[in-house]
């Protein structure tokens, strides 16, 4: 199929295209390989030390082999998805905002799609925004320089933390980035987070026993800025982010266990089975008090006595804290397994 390189660092190789198949090996960012075939948003590959499987999100394919299928995001809540291009037809499933779709034929202002599960469809155009076939990164410092080449010494542009990037390559720790609004260049790799976009679930089974998988998919937000009343793909509020994550990379899961996510943290409070504390999983959600003792805050625990949030706090930010602190102590009101 070509050729490609690695932008993620310990980019996990897998024995085959899935979140739930075994980790073979590790590859730094910057590493070739040779791109065998693309199976449902995971390219088979081989380096000099391995062959197996790596989730698109971490590998840049050069230009001469890449898919000229387009990607999306819904830019709509509960997005009706329908059998033909017809307000009338049947409609197979619902899309929540945020979610990436690919683009692979339209029909007047309808865009037939794949979905995450490899189903196809039909959505209006007006509620999908086009993206360029590309991983993605957002900034996650308060603000990155965007330079002419990889020397990194004429800046062309500045953009703010949370500003959404496209990659199409990498060399000297810099990305090859394209802007939003069209702009090519060079960003310092350490300005940037991945944003992995799920377009497949993730293991069936849930959390139990892809603990690590869980932490890298959330923790590949941190940086990612808090904003009121948002529910990704870049920016946040508490709930949204815990929203995001779950409605993008365990869909499925919520679907079998029969669960309809509420949006606010008030609400999520309900869902699920209540643990204890001391026998909190990665993957729970953690809830906290406001000061009259309303739940207002939600979180997801990854272990340690840590948990991963989008704060609305100094940081304004998707951070990573402690149980202990005296804040979170103090506030600590319940936990919830959902699956």
């Amino acid at each position: 199929m070509g050729s490609g390189i690695v932008i993620g660092d310990n980019a996990t190789v897998r024995a085959g295209g899935g979140f739930e198949e075994s980790a073979i090996a590790k590859l730094s960012a910057g590493t070739n390989v040779v791109v065998k075939q693309e199976l449902n948003g995971w390219y088979q590959i081989s380096s000099d030390a391995t062959t197996g499987w790596i989730f698109e999100d971490l590998l840049v394919i050069q230009p001469e082999n890449r898919n000229s299928v387009t990607k999306g995001v819904v830019d709509a809540d509960n997005l009706n998805v329908r059998i033909s291009p017809s307000t009338e037809a049947q409609r197979v499933t619902q899309l929540n905002r945020g979610q990436e779709i690919r683009v692979i034929d339209n029909e007047n202002e309808w865009l037939h799609v794949v979905m995450s599960d490899g189903q196809k469809g039909w959505v209006h155009g007006e509620y999908i925004v086009r993206i360029p076939n590309l991983p993605s990164g957002a900034i996650n410092k308060d603000s990155s320089t965007v330079y002419d080449s990889k020397e990194l010494a004429q800046s062309v542009k500045t953009l703010q933390l949370g500003d959404v990037v496209y990659i199409s390559g990498y060399e000297s720790k810099a990305y090859v980035i394209e802007t939003e609004d069209g702009r090519i260049g060079w960003i310092p790799k350490d300005d940037i987070s991945l944003i992995i976009n799920g377009q497949n679930p993730v293991n069936r089974g849930g959390f139990r026993g892809n603990e690590d998988e869980f932490i890298s998919i959330t923790k590949s937000y941190l940086g990612s800025p808090y904003k009121y009343a948002s529910a990704g793909p870049s920016r946040f509020d508490c709930s949204g982010y815990v929203y995001y994550i779950l409605n993008t990379y365990y869909k499925d899961e919520l679907k079998a266990n029969g669960i309809n996510l509420p949006r606010s943290s008030r609400t999520m409070a309900g869902v699920g089975t209540p643990v204890s504390r001391d026998t909190l999983q990665v993957g729970d959600l953690v809830f906290f008090n406001n000061t009259s003792g309303s739940i207002n805050h939600v979180g997801f625990y990854i272990g340690n006595n840590q948990f991963i949030h989008a704060s609305s706090g100094g940081s304004m930010s998707v951070i990573v804290s402690s149980l202990n602190e005296d804040n979170y102590r103090r506030r600590y009101n319940t936990a919830r397994r959902l699956f």
